[in-house]
């Protein structure tokens, strides 16, 4: 019977960092779980990160946040060089209240001075359309603009790019999903969806927005989970070259229910095509407690719902934009009561939990993933973190 030193439960963003950093002091580390589904009616579990592009800023809404988008940009280049897989683009981030100062840009005065940063504060809106023409904001708009490492990456790139690196360290992936785990004298018990039988000394789970929805913890956390609707409207090879300049945009209008919008230049996408990508948060979006939920927004919800509200906002930042193809795509986050990473070990000793990321886990993943480890490796959170960083609240 084959023992593993440490499993890692979940193959997303944070699943893979964490076994990639695992992998570097542990003799034998497994990760589980299951590809990107060919088809969702037949998929048990879903992720945010099947996606090319998602916000990279350094500026975080505090000085926990800062740090972790810190510590994993400075990463990046490293790991495209060892894996030769691109997935990050410095092309800078701009945030914007169209109503003037709020609490984030008064804030980063001293986030910035505190971690060496010299963003570009941007105090009328003509300032702002400097940084990029074909934007549309209000005339008391006011923002912040950094420039590169900030910009964006590919998280299934990211994923990618992590799990070479794991593989590379010696590390085993198991392609499946988990449906149950326990616990029997100092082994844990890991069965899968397809009869699988792993034995692990120590669990990591990082299910990301499926942490308290497949029983597999002790005892469920306190996390609000809810769904996630982009629209990506097709931009012709022909017009691409107008968004040479475009930095990935954080636009926090709050009108009318529609608020935390995010903008991202056109990316290719598999099927060829490149695409300029919006989402924010609506009124009508819903929120989960069960898989059962969960798996019916990704296979049967309609977005219809959403559409008129993704294409208001799109027309009204880009008024020049002539829309002929568009697709909408379905996405899922989980906020915590903190509003900060959950990570720690659980009241059964030797089961960990990272996640709970607030819809910011693309852009410092490989630093929750190198905390996580550390903390399995060294019983305590590394230099510049603490445990109330990272506290797990329980239901």
């Amino acid at each position: 019977m084959k023992i593993y030193d440490v499993l890692v439960i979940g193959k997303g963003l944070v699943g893979t960092a964490t076994a990639k950093y695992v992998s570097m002091t542990h003799g034998s580390v497994a990760i589980v779980g299951p590809d990107e589904p060919v088809d969702y009616q037949e998929a048990i579990v879903f992720a945010s990160h099947y996606d090319q592009a998602r916000v990279q800023r350094i500026i975080g809404k505090d000085e926990v946040w800062t740090r972790l988008n810190l510590d994993s940009v400075a990463e990046y280049d490293a790991l495209q060089k060892q894996t030769n897989i691109h997935f990050h683009e410095p092309v800078g981030c701009l945030y914007v209240n169209p109503y003037g100062e709020d609490e984030y840009l008064s804030n980063a005065i001293a986030l910035s001075k505190n971690f060496h940063q010299t963003p570009r504060f941007l105090n009328t809106a003509a300032d702002i359309k400097l940084v990029y023409q074909h934007f549309n904001f209000p005339t008391k708009a006011q923002g912040l603009m950094e420039t590169a490492p900030a910009g964006h990456i590919n998280p299934s790139k990211l994923v990618e790019a992590q799990l070479f690196a794991f593989k590379k360290n010696g590390g085993e992936v198991i392609h499946d999903t988990v449906v149950k785990l326990k616990k029997e004298t100092d082994l844990f018990i890991v069965t899968t969806h397809s009869g699988q039988q792993l034995h692990a000394k120590k669990v990591i789970v990082a299910t990301g927005s499926f942490l308290n929805v497949t029983n597999l913890l002790p005892q469920k956390v306190k996390l609000q989970t809810k769904n996630e609707v982009v629209i990506l409207v097709k931009i012709d090879a022909s017009q691409l070259h107008e968004y040479d300049n475009m930095p990935s945009l954080l636009y926090e209008k709050n009108e009318e229910g529609v608020d935390g919008i995010y903008v991202l230049k056109p990316v290719q996408y598999p099927d060829g095509n490149y695409y300029l990508k919006l989402g924010c948060n609506m009124p009508n979006d819903c929120y989960y407690d069960t898989l059962e939920q969960i798996q019916s927004w990704f296979k049967e919800a309609d977005t219809k719902p959403f559409e008129s509200y993704l294409l208001k906002e799109i027309q009204l930042l880009f008024p020049s934009l002539v829309i002929h193809e568009y697709e909408l795509k379905k996405c899922i986050i989980s906020r915590t009561t903190h509003g900060r990473p959950i990570i720690g070990e659980t009241s059964q000793k030797g089961l960990y939990l990272s996640g709970g990321c607030n819809g910011y886990s693309a852009m410092c993943s490989d630093a929750l993933g190198k905390v996580t480890s550390h903390l399995i490796e060294k019983g305590q959170f590394p230099e510049g973190y603490t445990s109330s960083d990272f506290e797990i609240v329980y239901q």
